[in-house]
C-alpha cells in the first residue's frame, strides 16, 4: 500500500508544484497590485486557474492512466488560496462554484488525456504491425517420370523384390528361337515323311 501511495505521490508530483505555483503564489500578484477584485482578478479565476487544472490533467492522462485523485489537487489547493486571499468571505458562494468548476475542468482533462492516448496507441499499434503479403497458391506440378517397366510392375502389385532381381534378365524379350534349332535344308524325302506321319494321325 505505501509502495502505492509513493508512486502516486512521484507521478503526481511535478503536477502539484504547477498547480501550488497558479492556485497559491500567482494570486500574490493581485495582491501586490491591488487588483484583488478588479479584471485582471476575474481572469485567473475563470481562465488561468481552470486552464492550468484542464492541461496539467490531459497532460497527465497523456503519458499514464487518468487518475481521478488529480483531478482533486486543484480545488484542494484552491480550497487554502480563498481564504488566504478572501475570496471566500468576498462571496462564498462563487468561492464553492469556482471549486466545483476546477474539479470538472480536471475531470474533463483526464478524458481528453485518455482519448489521445487511445488514439496514439492504436496508431502506433497500426504502423508496427507486420504487413501481410499475400502469396499466390502454387499448385504442384505431377511430375511424370519415365519409369521402367519393372517399376510400374511393383508399385501395381505392391510386392517385394528379392535383392537378387535383375530387371533388365526378367524382362528381356523372349528369344525362342534358342529353343528349337531350325534347319532350312531338309530334304524332300523329309518333307514327305512328315506329311505321311500328319496324314496318319488324322485317320486314327
Amino acid at each position: 500500500m505505501e509502495d502505492i501511495f509513493e508512486k502516486k505521490i512521484k507521478a503526481f508530483l511535478p503536477y502539484i508544484i504547477i498547480i501550488g505555483i497558479v492556485y497559491l503564489v500567482s494570486p500574490t500578484i493581485l495582491v501586490f497590485t491591488g487588483n484583488k477584485e478588479g479584471i485582471i482578478a476575474t481572469l485567473f479565476y475563470i481562465a488561468l486557474f481552470p486552464l492550468t487544472a484542464l492541461l496539467c490533467n490531459m497532460f497527465y492522462a497523456t503519458k499514464k492512466k487518468s487518475d481521478i485523485i488529480l483531478a482533486l489537487i486543484a480545488p484542494a489547493l484552491y480550497l487554502p488560496s480563498m481564504f488566504i486571499y478572501g475570496n471566500f468571505a468576498v462571496s462564498p458562494i462563487n468561492s464553492i462554484i469556482f471549486l466545483v468548476c476546477y474539479f470538472l475542468c480536471g475531470y474533463i482533462g483526464l478524458t481528453l488525456g485518455d482519448m489521445i492516448r487511445t488514439k496514439k496507441g492504436d496508431k502506433e499499434d497500426t504502423e508496427t504491425q507486420p504487413t501481410i503479403r499475400r502469396v499466390p497458391k502454387r499448385v504442384p506440378t505431377k511430375v511424370v517420370e519415365d519409369k521402367t517397366p519393372a517399376e510400374v510392375m511393383i508399385e501395381e502389385h505392391d510386392f517385394d523384390v528379392p535383392a537378387s532381381f535383375d530387371e533388365d534378365v526378367a524382362f528381356e524379350e523372349p528369344h525362342y528361337e534358342d529353343d528349337f534349332e531350325t534347319s532350312f535344308d531338309s530334304t524332300a524325302d523329309d518333307i514327305d515323311a512328315i506329311l505321311a506321319e500328319l496324314r496318319s494321325r488324322r485317320e486314327d
